[in-house]
C-alpha cells in the first residue's frame, strides 16, 4: 500500500527531527567529555572536597642572644562533619562536658547543614585523649599551630599574647603583629558522598608563608635576675604593683623590663585583664624625690646654683603662702648635702631660683610630657602642665616631684641621660627583625634624641648622686666593687576623692646607675603602695643593689678593687 504524500512528509520531518536530536546529543556528550572535561572534573572533585585556610608559622620572639621567648607548637583542634554524625544529641552530651562547652552550642553546630564545622580549637592533651577514647563517628582532629611561651611568667607583661587565630592582642605580640604573623595558604580535605572523610591528596592553591621573627634587646638572664629581685620585694612589701627596668644608658637598649603583678601568657584568659598591661609604659606616677635630680641638674645648667652654695633647713618653709615641710631639720647644708639628704627645703630654695618657663623647657628636654616612642603598645605621655596652668606654688611643688606624672620608662631614660653625659637616648626594645632563614630584614640602631644637659652638668650630677649612695638616703644601694650613683624617692599619692595628698599611700622609688666612671647599666625600681615601710631608701634601694650586684659581673664589668 502506497503512503500518501502527506504521510511521507510527516515521516521525513520526524526523521529530520530525530537526526537533529541525535547529533545534538552526540555534540553535547563530546562537549562535556572532551571540550569541557576539565571544568566538569573540577566541579565533580569539589563536590568531594572541603577547603580550609591553613596558617604558616608565626615568627618567634628571641632575646638579644637568640634564646627563644615565644615559639610555636602543634595543637589538635576538633572538627565535625555534621552529615556523618549519627546521633547529634548523644554525641553532644558525650563531648560537651569533656570540652567544657555549652550543650546548646555544640548541638547547634552538629545540626548545621555543612560539611565542616569547628567544635573546639586547640584542645588540651587531656581533652584530646578523652575524645579519642570515645571513637565517635563524624568527629576528627586537625593539627594547628599554637603560640607557646616556654619561660611562662618571664617578661609576660612585655611579651603580651595572641588570640585563638594567632593574632597579637597585647604587648610585643600586638605591636609587631604585622611582622610576626604569617600569610595563610589553603588546605583541602576530601570527603565521600555523605560527608565522610576519605584518604586525600592535598592541593595547595596558595602556599603559606611564615612570619618574620623579632630579636629583642632584652637579655633573658638579666630579665630573670630583675624579676627575681622585684618579685621578692613585691611579695615582702605587699605592694599594689612593682616595676623594675634595666637600661644600657649609652644606647638606650632595654635589658630588662619587669612588672608585678604578672601572669602566664600561655593561660592569659585565666587572669584578670587588669594584670595584662605593661605598667612601665601605660601608667604614670608622681616621681617624688627622684625628680630632684632634674631640678638640681637644671639649676646647675642655668647657673643659678653652685656646689658650695649654702642652704638652711629648719624643717619647713613658706612659699607664696603655702607651708612645705621636711621630715628632719637638716640645718646648714651645701648643694651636695641637700641632694644626699633629700632635703625638701633646700631643693625648694634651689628650684625657686629658676624661671618657670626655663624649668618647664628643661623638664620637657629630659623627655617628660611626651611619648618616648618605644615600640610597645599603650604608652602614655604622663602629665607636664604648661606654665600658664601653674599655680603660685607649682614651681616649688615641681622642684620636689609633685604636680607632675611620669611613666617609669620616661624616668629611667631621663636618669640614663645623666649617666650618658647628658645625652637623652630613644629607648630600644627590638634589635632586629629576621626572616625564617635568619636573614636580617631590619636592624634597629641606637638613636640620640637630644642633649638634655651639658656634659659638665651631667658629670657634676654624677658626683653628687654618688654621695647619695655612699653617705645619704641611698646607702642600701651601695655595691661591693663598683661605685654607684642614684636617688631615692618616696612620693605621697594624691587622693582625688579628698583633693589632698594621702597620709598612708606612697610610691617608693630608686633610680641609679653603675659604675659611675663608665656606666654600663641604669636601673629603676618602683614599689607602688607598699605596706609597712614605704621609704624608697629602705624598700626600693635594696632591689637596685640586688640587681646591679648580679648583672655587672654577668656583663663582665671589672670591679674597681
Amino acid at each position: 500500500m502506497l503512503l500518501s504524500k502527506e504521510k511521507k512528509e510527516r515521516i521525513i520531518i520526524l526523521l529530520t527531527i530525530f537526526v537533529i536530536i541525535y547529533f545534538s546529543l552526540i555534540y553535547r556528550l563530546y562537549n562535556i567529555q572532551v571540550i569541557q572535561t576539565n571544568k566538569f572534573k573540577e566541579i565533580a572533585q569539589q563536590e568531594h572536597l572541603t577547603s580550609f585556610s591553613i596558617e604558616g608559622e608565626r615568627g618567634n620572639i628571641y632575646d638579644r642572644n637568640y634564646k627563644k621567648l615565644a615559639v610555636n607548637i602543634n595543637d589538635q583542634s576538633l572538627f565535625a562533619i555534621p552529615p556523618k554524625v549519627g546521633n547529634p544529641q548523644e554525641t553532644t552530651l558525650k563531648i560537651s562536658s569533656i570540652l567544657n562547652l555549652k550543650t546548646k552550642d555544640v548541638l547547634e553546630k552538629l545540626n548545621q547543614k555543612k560539611s565542616f564545622v569547628w567544635i573546639k580549637r586547640k584542645l588540651k592533651e587531656a581533652e584530646v585523649a578523652e575524645i579519642t577514647k570515645l571513637n565517635l563517628e563524624g568527629l576528627d582532629f586537625l593539627d594547628e599551630s599554637k603560640r607557646y611561651y616556654p619561660k611562662n611568667f618571664l617578661a609576660s607583661n612585655l611579651m603580651g599574647f595572641v588570640g585563638i587565630d594567632n593574632q597579637g592582642l597585647e604587648g610585643l605580640e600586638s605591636f609587631f603583629d604585622k611582622e610576626l604573623k604569617s600569610l595563610p595558604g589553603l588546605s583541602i580535605l576530601g570527603r565521600d558522598a555523605i560527608g565522610g572523610k576519605v584518604p586525600l591528596s592535598i592541593k595547595e592553591l596558595n602556599a603559606y608563608k611564615d612570619g618574620h621573627s623579632i630579636v629583642l634587646t632584652i637579655d633573658e638572664v638579666i630579665q630573670y635576675v630583675t624579676e627575681e629581685a622585684l618579685d621578692k620585694a613585691f611579695q615582702e612589701s605587699k605592694a599594689k604593683a612593682g616595676i623594675a627596668i634595666v637600661v644600657e644608658p649609652k644606647t638606650g637598649e632595654i635589658l630588662a623590663m619587669a612588672v608585678r603583678p604578672s601572669y602566664d601568657p600561655n593561660y592569659f584568659n585565666e587572669y584578670p585583664s587588669d594584670i595584662w598591661r605593661n605598667r612601665a609604659v601605660t601608667d604614670s606616677y608622681e616621681p617624688g624625690s627622684t625628680f630632684k635630680i632634674i631640678t638640681i641638674a637644671t639649676a646647675l645648667e642655668e647657673g643659678v646654683v653652685k656646689l658650695d652654695d649654702q642652704f638652711y633647713c629648719n624643717g619647713w618653709t613658706n612659699y607664696n603662702g603655702h607651708i612645705f615641710r621636711d621630715i628632719y631639720q637638716h640645718g646648714s647644708q651645701n648643694l651636695t648635702d641637700i641632694v644626699k639628704n633629700s632635703c625638701n627645703i633646700g631643693i625648694i630654695q634651689t628650684g625657686t631660683r629658676l624661671d618657670e618657663k626655663v624649668f618647664e623647657k628643661s623638664i620637657r628636654r629630659f623627655g617628660f610630657g611626651t611619648l618616648t616612642e618605644i615600640s610597645l603598645p599603650g604608652e602614655i605621655n604622663g602629665l607636664v602642665r604648661s606654665t600658664k596652668d601653674w599655680s603660685k606654688i607649682s614651681l616649688a611643688s615641681l622642684s620636689i616631684g609633685q604636680e607632675i606624672a611620669v611613666t617609669p620608662l620616661q624616668l629611667i631614660m631621663a636618669i640614663s641621660a645623666i649617666a650618658n653625659r647628658g645625652t637623652l637616648m630613644k629607648p630600644m626594645i627590638v634589635k632586629e627583625i629576621i626572616d625564617s632563614a635568619q636573614n636580617k630584614i631590619k636592624i634597629f640602631k641606637p638613636k640620640p634624641v637630644r642633649q638634655a644637659v651639658s656634659v659638665d652638668t651631667a658629670l657634676t650630677m654624677t658626683k653628687i648622686l654618688e654621695q647619695v649612695v655612699n653617705d645619704g638616703t641611698g646607702t642600701r644601694a651601695k655595691l661591693a666593687g663598683y661605685q654607684a650613683a642614684g636617688k631615692t624617692g618616696t612620693a605621697q599619692k594624691f587622693d582625688f576623692s579628698t583633693g589632698k595628698y594621702s597620709e598612708d599611700k606612697y610610691s617608693s622609688w630608686f633610680v641609679g646607675y653603675a659604675p659611675t666612671d663608665n656606666p654600663k647599666i641604669s636601673i629603676l625600681v618602683l614599689l607602688d603602695e607598699p605596706k609597712g615601710s614605704y621609704y624608697g631608701g629602705t624598700v626600693a634601694a635594696p632591689v637596685f643593689q640586688e640587681i646591679a650586684s648580679k648583672v655587672l659581673p654577668y656583663l663582665s664589668v671589672p670591679t674597681s678593687e
